[in-house]
């Protein structure tokens, strides 16, 4: 009688402990994307960083079929796949700061999520792995896309290590800034192979010269945001070290204005050679000249207000992306395309 009373018992206390642990589980899960959604909130809003990536690959896929001399519909489902791709990159290289420079937040920016509590460094490391994966498996579709994508994550994780050469590269912004930037190139490789795969194309058949420069047009503004996001305005500065510490507010701001005007230089040659219609210049125009008036009026009155120059080229970005899409359509119009 004894054993027939025990068994029951012993399988209710397994129950309730599986109840338990299954509870605790969801609990654990529940904190996790709380944490995270918080830490997403303050360190990369998902909506201006989606709107970023939309914006950044149909932009360069438009001008990419106006330098082909392609027709295709603007939506398709490489669309999502660059799309998300140049979000993944976005969210992967901002996780892996949040762990290469935890110290550096410890000491200077202790009120950040990772530093204060608010997010887990497992939830970093578990978030970035997941980012990765997922990013990978969009690409392995087609020989076209992963190896590129593979060439860039790994890029990506090399940055993530300062390439194996952590004390030079944190004692020298400049230096760190000219290993870690090139990643924005293979950013727009890959989605040059996204535009491939979508044009059933190899990549050896794409007008690589024209593509480049396309490429280089890009690479201006976001090289131009990295600058500007490292500028104070003189009672900002503090023991993080700074473009404007190094090169005076003169000297950092003009970088910020070469790389946009190059931007735009760039933009007139591929402009001149494929006949974009009238409506490009001006649309690429304005956005160089607010992006202009913000750094000039930054250098008359430098201010924590004044300073904040990296919305202004980020804009100048998605102005010239919103370009080449009004390009590509007036020249569909134009030839009488549907």
């Amino acid at each position: 009688m004894t054993s027939f009373a025990s068994g029951p018992s012993m399988g209710r206390t397994r129950e309730t402990s599986m109840s338990n642990q299954s509870h605790e589980s969801r609990q654990s899960h529940d904190r996790y994307l709380t944490r995270m959604s918080a830490y997403l909130r303050v360190m990369f809003p998902v909506g201006i960083r989606a709107f970023t990536a939309v914006a950044l690959y149909l932009g360069f896929a438009a001008y990419m079929k106006l330098i082909h001399g392609v027709r295709t519909p603007v939506l398709s489902w490489h669309t999502l796949q660059g799309v998300w791709s140049i979000f993944a990159i976005l969210l992967i290289l901002r996780l892996m700061d949040e762990l290469k420079d935890l110290d550096i937040d410890r000491e200077l920016f202790p009120h950040r999520p990772v530093p204060s509590g608010l997010v887990r460094l497992s939830d970093i490391r578990v978030t970035l792995a997941g980012t990765i994966v997922l990013y990978v498996l969009a690409n392995a579709g087609s020989g076209t896309t992963l190896w590129p994508a593979l060439v860039t994550v790994t890029y990506a994780l090399l940055m993530f290590r300062y390439f194996f050469m952590p004390g030079i590269l944190r004692e020298h912004l400049p230096l760190n800034l000219a290993t870690h930037n090139p990643i924005i190139a293979f950013v727009f490789l890959h989605a040059s192979a996204v535009f491939a795969a979508e044009q059933d194309l190899g990549l050896r058949q794409l007008e690589w010269p024209a593509s480049a420069l396309l490429i280089l047009m890009f690479w201006g503004p976001l090289f131009s945001w990295e600058i500007a996001r490292k500028i104070r305005a003189p009672e900002e500065e503090t023991a993080y070290v700074t473009y404007s510490q190094l090169w005076g507010r003169t000297g950092s701001v003009a970088v910020v204005l070469a790389a946009q005007a190059g931007a735009l230089a760039l933009g007139l040659i591929l402009s001149v050679q494929f006949s974009f219609p009238r409506a490009w210049l001006a649309l690429g125009s304005v956005g160089f000249a607010s992006a202009a008036w913000a750094a000039l009026r930054y250098l008359r009155r430098p201010s924590a207000r004044t300073s904040q120059l990296a919305p202004f080229a980020e804009g100048y970005a998605v102005a010239l992306c919103v370009a080449g899409l009004v390009a590509y359509g007036l020249a569909g119009l134009s030839l009488g395309a549907p």
